[in-house]
């Protein structure tokens, strides 16, 4: 009974080594994208850039001619002016370049994630963290051409319309002092 224990033991130990050994590891599948070229290269960022530099355009202007009118007559008004038409500029293109710059990283990382689902790759690295890797699997072309085929809309989002000032609630009556 011992040995055949041992020799049903062993009979199972070797069933499932082998076993062990017809299982294919999963493979593993890398994509490398060159960021930098990336956006420097897709339609959408272009678009973007000339979205925004039509939106400065007035606004520097009116920043221009308040510093020409300062330059020529530096009064408290002209300073005023000047420091105003700055502010709008800064103050506009700086929350349109971060609203823009978010749309743009949100629309990219979208077409890196159904890329590499598309693909079946397993992971997406960016070149900047790759030591060395073969041409084979630069992807930089591939997600730049992804990126070109996107309508974006930069247009602002209407801003919700301002609530209803609330109607107060009819008073309750008064109560007279000894009747209850």
């Amino acid at each position: 009974m011992k040995r055949i224990t041992t020799l049903l033991g062993a009979t199972l130990l070797g069933l499932m080594l082998l076993a062990g050994c017809n299982q294919q590891s999963a493979s593993i599948t890398i994509g490398v994208v060159d960021e930098a070229a990336a956006f420097q290269k897709n339609q959408a960022a272009a678009k973007a850039m000339t979205y925004l530099q039509e939106l400065g355009a007035p606004l520097q202007k009116k920043a221009e001619a308040a510093y020409k009118a300062m330059q020529a007559e530096q009064n408290d008004e002209n300073v005023a002016a000047y420091k105003a038409a700055m502010g709008d500029l800064q103050g506009v293109m700086n929350g349109e370049q971060q609203r823009i710059v978010a749309l743009i990283d949100a629309k990219f990382k979208e077409v890196l994630e159904n890329y590499r689902t598309e693909k079946g790759l397993t992971l997406i690295l960016t070149k900047e963290s790759v030591v060395s890797a073969a041409d084979t699997v630069d992807i930089t072309d591939d997600i730049v051409a992804a990126m070109d085929k996107l309508e974006l809309d930069f247009s602002k989002p209407e801003a919700p319309a301002a609530p209803e000032a609330a109607t107060p609630a009819p008073e309750a009556p008064a109560k007279e002092e000894g009747k209850e």
